[in-house]
């Protein structure tokens, strides 16, 4: 019954079909349009957001639209095509006859009228929706589908009526060329056309055209061409180039959409959060693994067409079908490539743009509501140390290794950095288990009809294979996740060098430190090597599965089965084991890229786990205010034994009060009320909890029992930036009740100018800001400094002093809003009279007036008089509290004035700028002058090069990897692999051949037997099918044996060489990746500290991180593999043109398209990936400026303000990343484009050439150019990536061309026991920071005598840091020199130098690790020696020391305490005392010391001078101290202002010279008569006891 069915009645049912379905589509989009929008952000819980998501409403103006010239000739073209088909059916219906076939006719014309006038409805519905109505978007889709259809039914009927023998009348012939041609235009027209103008963003920034392209330009990505051809004309591309994303892409809308599902797993909602984008790849997965073998088949069908047709017997359709099975085998490669390219399109562009933006969102925003465990002890990670050595588990060495660097900063920028890419990566892989089972069974079922069951017995390997793949799974994935723990350690290791660079160089560790870094490279670098070794074997088993199914498939099938091995056999089944290689061996990948994946979803999920800050319990503007402890007991971290009994700071929260003694240090049942709007002191000893109590008021530690109270900004869960927009607020309305602001002991500093440091965020208002600058006594420093407030302190404020580093600090929380200001001994780090000023000026100023001030502090007796409450801590207990009055009247006020010794305040007051003032020293500016000229940059934009990777780059890899004779081994490794391939098709030629020629001796010999010579062609054709069927049944008489054996012998060649050359390739590659590290390393520790101060630390550890992971990684894979790739591509080019010289024209026009769109896809996306990389830095510099502050961005509320500039960050990284994977699926639409072409062209010429090439060249030839396409995308793709990667190589070698310091060594060696005698001789010194910037010290001169002690005073900012800087070379002198002990510095090595001086810095540096490996670094010193130090800076109590009972035990009388990241488990004080134990070991001649007793407490600094006294008697001290009490008793005092000496002499003669600046600063400090006694007592020798 079906074959009575005329051919021309299926395109009309099928069109007919088609309508039907449109019909139902439109109704069921219909009825969900309206929900198109997302309006609000709805949890799991269905509680909803505030904030809706914002999408782009405006239109481009600059481009305009309109959408009549599409609907009117869409109506007239589809009411012709309506007419033309009903003219058809009128004529069908009168010539009607009753046969079959014209009843299926007319039906064939009754459904094509329907469908016209449905389509031609649809017309006119569309009318009524325009675009860029989203209705009539979806109309135009529609319309398009069914043209399209049509269109193909118009056009066979045109083919068929043109084949017809039947006469056709011109009305028949005009009508089937109108309908193909105004089918064509309506297919253009409702393809072509835009959905709209371009949007623009709230920003007016144009968006990319993405939602608004054409169906064309959506398919073909043409959409994407302007962006593609605007970097690829501009060679220097910047942000504002490039257009914004579409809405759903943005790191704002992001941020509420993958917090919907925050009660799910982490995996989950990365599923959830794009669901539509993996279904859509799964479609496109199913399809393309079902298309994928089309044209192996149209091959195949070319191929019998050849073998079965010859020259004599050739019918007259031969080339037409020949034709036609060609433009299928191209059409087919296009629809794949388009389908293939648009699954990577969702899967690339947009599920792994927008999964790493979420994971990097959800990490920020953890890091946000974290509690901050840099203060913790740190036993933890011991533990978890312990753990990994008693067990082999993988997965217990994976936990600990999670928890053990939970508090490393550079762990969790790694969490961002590779851990989110590695989880998004995986999110663009997981399809293909989706397509390769399904690839797979088409595939064998595919080779099945070839090879029947032979195939089978072959594919049987694969299961040989399984245990092999496991194996190597699971070792990858072991030796993964050691190398992730390996390099996570190596990345904190360098980011604490990095932190703690000046310590290092002030101690000259840099060598010492280059051998600990290096030896934690060393071990990753094993574990690479194991990396390695896995890739290699993986590569064995990618190379020798599918070439081991093959000969075991034709082994079977030949010598088996005793079949013929022919050409269409041969030929297709390797093309088709080609398709499979990659389906058979990418299982094994796509599990260990899941192990990789889910190991990072692990540490992730471990990381958004760990404790939060308790959320802030909502409060009413009007609520009262109460800041108190009451029985509390708080912690840095949790008590092990007492998890139940933990609460955490609330308004009232209250708990039992039994506890059971913590590991790491708490304040016991403490209780204390601060009054509100006053000023209350915190006092205690070194060490004694202060700032534990603080930050417990901050909600930042552990409240183990007890009741804390205290006002707290919450951490906003919305980014909404309407906080923003604030622009002017009334003085009246600025003090907020409930605002809190917070001044940490250790100032921290945002790397911008000094006036964003102190807005932080808020409005400008000058009258405020004056008043703040002259509060905090910043007004003379800025008079001082370029550029005014607006120079660029960098990054944590390096560039400034340490007074006016605390000083800013104090002036952010000055000018905030908060009417809570909580300050950490914020007057420890300026000077005396400096430390009056503030105290009167800015603490008990009007601008603190009213608002309720907590300050801790060792100047108690300074602060007294404006206090209204008092709390000192006395071994982890509330010692005393109350009001002065109060505790006056007890008698304990006297207990602590005494251990808080200071200065009276009592004294007379003098201006500041009057106090050392000296007219000569320096002509100051007003602000206003500075303001005209736009200030210095101090970080600069990162720097990004241009244009093509410099060959000297490639060259200095290679040089690297090995010299000429390891090229020459490679280069023959590589072209003999290649080279094996060609051969083996070639053999499969010969092979294919000789087969060919024993079949038809066969045949010849079948018919002499059978017919006389002269029978009819009739019979021949019946004798050659009988032939044929006895040919397959009867065993080949020539040599099978010899042809199977040097086939098999061919493939295990290339099984071993293509093995070997990668193994021999990654031998190398390792000592490549240790020397550049190496030298890298060595580069940046001897950089000068200028360096470190102009670039942030994120973009130096982004070139140890990132930049040589994919060094180690990334560049041996793709430079061996772009090697194969070219040597593929150009030798199937010319092995086709060998072959058929005629092909060697078009293939000239072939290589030149492929040039041209190659250059402008490789120019594109390497300024695409420079951008990448240029725009990745901010972001780690950003997250690590938050880690390092978190505390304080918390306690000012500036959560969401933070939070909204990482946003933006994120967007302009998105942007060039998304672009960077756009262009790849440009590029793969036009290539495979040029691959059907390339098809085509060698098909036809095949074709037309038949008489001159057998069917087996033919095969051969087919067997190359199929696989042109993928070869020729991937050779440009790795071109590509090298280009790429070595960007990563090409930022690398810039930081190794960094400018050095002086030579570590010279020739000139000072003597072994240099310097003997410490004296100095100071000449004309004059330094300057950089060559455009003004002098620091201008030509001063002075000279120490051996053992002399020199104290050095000064304003804050006068140049005492940088005359210490200046001894140990870290400033060169621009003129002048130091002379110690008769040796000029400057001519000896800085090594030399700075190991045999001691500097005890301002800012003290602990690195992670025991108290012995920071006091011991390199095991030089014994246990006891070490003890003894840590006695002498009264951190250890003396052995005939009162024992004070002490809730917390001494950490120091351990070793072995764990030390923190940067040591922030101790406190400032106690920090500045190990630093000055480690000193005390070091021993030398000349010490220098820079505030080094600043924040320790008065009782302690007095005992640790008496120390100094006796331990550094024999050497030479200059000391720069703010407390005048340490160092009035030296011999000199240096005093200086403005970068000048103004006065050189000894303490009793400065102090009893009444216009001497050092007299009226001992007047200022309020302790005058006790210093000149002080004074007298050591130069007049009076007893003053």
């Amino acid at each position: 019954m079906v074959a009575d069915i005329p051919v021309s009645f299926w395109p009309a049912a099928s069109t007919a079909v088609i309508a039907c379905l449109s019909g139902i589509m439109l109704s069921v989009q219909r009825g969900s349009h309206h929900k198109s929008k997302i309006a609000l952000a709805t949890t799991d819980d269905g509680n909803k957001y505030a904030v809706p998501l914002k999408f782009d409403e405006q239109f481009d103006p600059s481009v305009p639209f309109t959408d009549q010239h599409r609907l009117t000739r869409l109506n007239f073209g589809t009411l012709v095509l309506l007419s033309l088909t009903a003219y058809d059916l009128f004529l069908g219906v009168n010539a009607f006859s009753k046969t079959d076939a014209h009843s299926y006719l007319l039906i064939a014309q009754a459904l094509t009228v329907v469908s016209w006038t449905y389509i031609f409805t649809l017309t006119l519905v569309s009318r009524c929706y325009r675009l860029p109505n989203a209705w009539g978007w979806v109309l135009n889709v529609h319309l398009f589908i069914l043209f399209s259809v049509m269109f193909c039914g118009n056009l066979y009927q045109w083919f068929e009526t043109l084949r017809s023998t039947v006469q056709v009348s011109w009305m028949q012939a005009i009508k089937s060329i109108l309908s193909v041609f105004i089918g064509m235009d309506m297919v253009y027209t409702t393809g072509s056309t835009e959905r709209s103008s371009p949007y623009v963003d709230e920003n007016d920034r144009k968006v990319v055209a993405y939602d608004v392209s054409s169906i064309f330009s959506y398919l073909y990505f043409n959409w994407i061409t302007p962006v593609v051809m605007m970097v690829y004309r501009k060679k220097e591309v910047t942000d504002d180039d490039l257009p914004a994303l579409p809405p759903l892409f943005r790191a704002y809308n992001l941020f509420y959409i993958f917090k919907m599902h925050n009660s799910k797993s982490l995996l989950w909602r990365i599923v959830l959060t794009n669901k539509k984008p993996f279904v859509i790849q799964a479609v496109l997965a199913v399809l393309v693994a079902t298309c994928n073998y089309i044209p192996q088949y149209f091959m195949n069908r070319v191929l019998v067409l050849l073998q079965d047709t010859d020259a004599d017997h050739r019918d007259n359709d031969f080339t037409l079908k020949g034709f036609l099975l060609v433009t299928g085998l191209s059409l087919t490669v296009i629809l794949i490539g388009i389908m293939d390219s648009h699954m990577w399109f969702w899967s690339s562009s947009n599920v792994l743009v927008r999964s790493r933006a979420m994971l990097n969102i959800e990490i920020y925003h953890k890091t946000l509501r974290r509690l901050n465990t840099a203060f913790q002890s740190s036993e933890d990670d011991k533990e978890d140390d312990q753990k990994k050595k008693e067990t082999d588990d993988d997965q217990n060495n994976k936990e600990a290794d999670t928890n053990e660097d939970n508090a490393s900063t550079g762990t969790i920028v790694n969490l961002m950095s590779t851990d989110s890419s590695r989880v998004s990566e995986y999110a663009t892989w997981w399809f293909f288990w989706v397509e390769s089972p399904i690839e797979l069974a088409v595939g064998i079922t595919f080779l099945y009809q070839l090879l029947g069951v032979s195939c089978l017995l072959g594919l049987l390997v694969m299961v040989v294979t399984l245990p092999l793949n496991h194996f190597s799974a699971k070792l990858f994935a072991r030796t993964q996740d050691r190398l992730m723990s390996a390099r996570d350690k190596r990345v904190s290791l360098m980011n604490e060098a990095l932190q703690g660079v000046r310590q290092i160089k002030f101690f000259a560790w840099e060598k010492k430190w280059e051998n600990r870094i290096m030896k934690s490279r060393a071990t990753e670098l094993k574990h690479l090597r194991m990396t390695y070794i896995c890739d290699v074997l993986f590569s064995f088993l990618w190379q020798a599965t599918p070439l081991l199914v093959t000969i075991i498939s034709f082994w079977s099938y030949t010598a088996l089965e005793g079949k013929q091995l022919t050409a269409p056999v041969a030929f297709t089944a390797l093309v088709v084991f080609n398709e499979l290689r990659f389906a058979l061996n990418v299982i094994p990948d796509l599990f260990i890229e899941l192990l990789q994946a889910l190991i990072s979803v692990r540490r992730i999920e471990a990381y958004l786990a760990e404790g939060e800050i308790t959320a802030v319990v909502p409060q009413s503007p009007d609520a009262p205010i109460n800041i108190h402890f009451e029985h509390a007991t708080v912690g840095w971290s949790t008590p092990t034994q007492t998890t139940s009994d933990i609460v955490r700071p609330e308004t009232s929260t209250e708990s039992s009060s039994t506890h059971v003694a913590s590991e790491s240090f708490i304040l016991k049942d403490i209780t204390a009320h601060f009054p509100n709007s006053q000023l209350s002191l915190i006092s205690g000893a070194t060490g004694s909890g202060k700032t534990l109590m603080m930050l417990s008021l901050l909600g930042e530690t552990v409240i183990i029992s007890g009741t804390v109270a205290s006002p707290r900004h919450a951490v906003l869960e919305t980014v909404d930036d309407h906080f923003m927009s604030i622009e002017k607020i009334p003085a009246e309305e600025w003090i907020l009740d409930h605002a809190v602001a917070y001044v940490s002991q250790t100032p921290w500093l945002q790397n911008a100018s000094i006036r964003d440091n102190i807005l932080f965020g808020l409005p400008y208002d000058e009258q405020r800001y004056t008043d703040t600058l002259y509060a905090c006594a910043l007004e003379k420093d800025l008079e001082i400094l370029e550029d005014g407030d607006m120079t660029e302190i960098g990054e944590k404020g390096i560039t400034l002093s340490g007074g006016q580093k605390a000083r800013v600090s104090l002036a952010r929380a000055v000018y905030s809003r908060a009417k809570n200001v909580l300050m950490d001994d914020v007057l420890s780090a300026v000077d005396a009279h400096t430390a009056k000023h503030v105290y009167d000026k800015c603490l008990t100023g009007p601008l603190m007036q009213g608002r309720t001030r907590i300050l801790i502090t060792h100047q108690v007796k300074l602060c007294l008089s404006g206090s209204a409450y008092i709390v000192h801590l006395e071994g982890g207990r509330v010692g005393v509290s109350g009001s002065p009055a109060e505790l006056r009247q007890s008698g304990q006020l006297a207990s602590i004035l005494d251990s808080e010794e200071t200065e009276d305040s009592t004294a007379t007051e003098n201006p500041i700028e009057d106090t050392i003032y000296n007219p000569e020293s320096e002509t100051p500016r007003k602000r206003n002058d500075k303001t005209k000229k736009s200030p210095r940059v101090l970080v600069e934009e990162e720097t990004r090069a241009t244009g093509t990777v410099k060959w000297r780059l490639y060259t200095l890899y290679f040089k690297t990897v090995g010299k000429t004779m390891f090229w020459l081994i490679l280069a023959v490794l590589i072209f003999g692999a290649r080279g094996l391939d060609i051969v083996e098709r070639w053999w499969l030629k010969q092979w294919a051949e000789a087969a060919s020629a024993n079949a038809l001796e066969m045949i010849r010999t079948h018919i002499n037997a059978y017919m006389p010579a002269h029978n009819a062609p009739p019979v021949y054709s019946l004798m050659v099918k009988d032939t044929i069927n006895v040919m397959e049944d009867r065993p080949a008489d020539y040599n099978l044996n010899y042809y199977l054996g040097m086939y098999a012998l061919i493939l295990l060649s290339n099984i071993v060489v293509s093995t070997v050359r990668f193994g021999f390739l990654y031998w190398r590659t390792l000592g490549a990746s240790r020397k550049l590290y190496g030298d890298l390393l060595r580069r940046v520790l001897r950089a000068p500290l200028r360096f470190f101060d102009t670039t942030p630390i994120g973009r130096i550890l982004n070139r140890f991180s990132k930049d040589f992971d994919t060094i180690d990684s990334t560049i041996p894979m793709d430079m061996i593999k772009l090697i194969i790739q070219w040597i593929a591509v150009v030798s199937s080019l010319l092995t086709v043109a060998a072959v058929l010289p005629v092909f060697a024209i078009p293939m000239l026009v072939v290589v030149a398209a492929n040039i041209a769109i190659g250059r402008i896809f490789i120019s594109a996306s390497r300024e695409l990936k420079r951008m990448d990389s240029v725009t990745r830095s901010p972001l780690f510099t950003h997250f690590t400026e938050t880690i390092v502050g978190i505390s304080t961005i918390r306690a000012f509320g500036a959560t969401q303000r933070f939070m909204q500039e990482m946003l933006q960050k994120i967007d302009k990284n998105a942007r060039v990343f998304c672009f960077a994977w756009l262009v790849n699926r440009w590029m793969a639409t036009r290539l495979a484009t040029i691959g059907a072409c390339v098809n085509f062209i060698t098909g036809m010429l095949i074709i037309l050439n038949v008489d001159k090439l057998d069917v087996s060249s033919a095969g051969f030839c087919f067997s190359f150019v199929m696989a042109y396409n993928w070869e020729m995308f991937w050779a440009i793709r790795r071109y590509t990536s090298m280009e790429m990667s070595f960007n990563s190589m090409e930022r690398v070698v810039e930081f190794m061309e960094i400018e050095q310091e002086a030579p570590a060594i010279t020739e000139l060696r000072p003597p072994p026991d240099w310097p003997i005698r410490g004296e100095i001789q100071v000449e004309n010194l004059q330094v300057r920071y950089a060559a455009d910037l003004e002098p620091v010290l201008h030509g001063i001169s002075f000279h120490v005598n051996a053992k002399e002690k020199i104290g050095v005073v000064g304003r804050t900012g006068s140049g005492k840091s940088t005359l210490a800087l200046s001894f140990f070379r870290f400033v060169e002198a621009t003129q002048g020199r130091i002379i110690i002990d008769d040796v000029d510095i400057a001519d000896i090595g800085t090594e030399d130098l700075r190991s045999n001086l001691t500097i005890i810095p301002q800012d003290p540096t602990l690195f992670s690790g025991t108290l012995r490996s920071n006091m011991d670094p390199f095991d030089q010193f014994t246990d006891e020696d070490i003890f003894a130090a840590l006695r002498r800076v009264e951190l250890l109590p003396s052995d005939d020391a009162e024992v004070i009972e002490n809730v917390n035990a001494n950490v120091f009388q351990n070793l072995d305490t764990a030390v923190s990241e940067g040591g922030k488990n101790f406190s400032q004080g106690q920090r500045q005392l190990l630093c000055l134990a480690r000193a005390l070991l070091k021993r030398t001649t000349i010490v220098l010391m820079d505030e080094a007793t600043a924040s320790v407490d008065f009782e302690t600094d007095k005992a640790i001078q008496k120390t100094m006294t006796t331990e550094f008697a024999d050497c030479t001290i200059l000391c720069i101290a703010h407390r005048l009490h340490t160092i009035i008793g030296y011999d000199r005092i240096l005093v200086l202002d403005a970068g000048k000496i103004i006065e050189f002499a000894s303490p009793l003669e400065l102090i009893n010279d009444f216009t001497s600046a050092f007299h009226k600063m001992c007047k200022n400090c309020g302790e005058f008569e006790n210093l000149l006694a002080l004074a007298k007592s050591t130069h007049e020798l009076v007893d003053v006891s």
